[in-house]
């Protein structure tokens, strides 16, 4: 059993670092593309990366910005950001971050707003952009399915009924629902982004998942957590060694307005 206190955000449990990196798919360039399209931007002179995990996001963003920063509060999470070449990483909350005022152009971040006081947040990303900056927020989410075979849904279920999702800030909001202060919005869209993954990779994926991280938290061996997702997910596999599973990918863009 774990001995240790239950995190209030799963993504500073110990080990998640090698987890995550290990089992999430690198679909970040796909969505910083669509954002510079939706901004009208070919890039960044200053970006900083929110939330910026095992520092994936962080990669992406620095292949179109000159200079770059990752933030996470997660030490977990930073101990393999900081193997990445080229951007820097600092560890800090989302709600307040050490930068002087107007520090960035633009600001990302990647399956992380449902964490923050949003409306603290905000404020912050105000403060650290300059007039014009702007914010992309984008998700990418497990939807429980593989494409043609629709009985996976069952094993999706089954699963969150076994292992539920932890909760999140209650202070949490949608960002698609009200622009905050001081911004505007350029838009919103959503898309379907397909990954091919091998029974292996589904596996290390759905142990990165905060429902299977908050499970090991709480006192689950992750042995035996890893054991019951590769002996219920492998039926699915008997007939091919890869299956396509589904994410749906969700795209907010923000301006600074003054």
């Amino acid at each position: 059993m774990a001995t240790s206190a239950r995190p209030d955000n799963p993504w500073t449990a110990e080990g998640i670092g090698e987890r995550y990196a290990l089992g999430r798919p690198y679909h970040h360039p796909r969505a910083i593309a669509r954002a510079l399209a939706m901004l009208g931007e070919r890039g960044a002179r200053r970006a900083l990366d929110i939330a910026c995990g095992t520092g994936m996001s962080t990669r992406a963003l620095a292949d179109v910005s000159g200079f770059v920063v990752g933030a996470d509060r997660s030490p977990e999470m930073l101990a393999i950001a900081r193997g990445v070449a080229g951007p820097r990483f600092v560890r800090s909350e989302a709600e307040q971050l050490p930068f002087r005022d107007a520090t960035f152009d633009a600001l990302t971040g990647c399956s992380a707003i449902h964490w923050f006081d949003q409306q603290r947040f905000f404020a912050e990303a105000h403060r650290l952009l300059v007039a014009g900056g702007w914010v992309a927020l984008y998700d990418h989410f497990y939807v429980g399915q593989m494409i043609d075979v629709p009985e996976f849904v069952d094993w999706s279920r089954a699963a969150l009924e076994r292992f539920p999702l932890p909760p999140r800030n209650p202070a949490v909001g949608d960002p698609r629902a009200e622009t905050p202060a001081g911004f505007e919005k350029i838009g919103d869209e959503f898309f379907d982004d397909d990954i091919e993954m091998t029974h292996a990779q589904l596996v290390d994926y759905q142990l990165s998942v905060s429902n299977f991280v908050d499970a090991v938290e709480r006192g689950e061996a992750l042995a035996g957590v890893r054991a019951w997702v590769y002996e219920t997910t492998a039926p699915y596999y008997e007939a091919a060694k890869t299956r396509t599973v589904r994410f749906l990918g969700s795209l907010t863009c923000l301006r600074r307005t003054d």
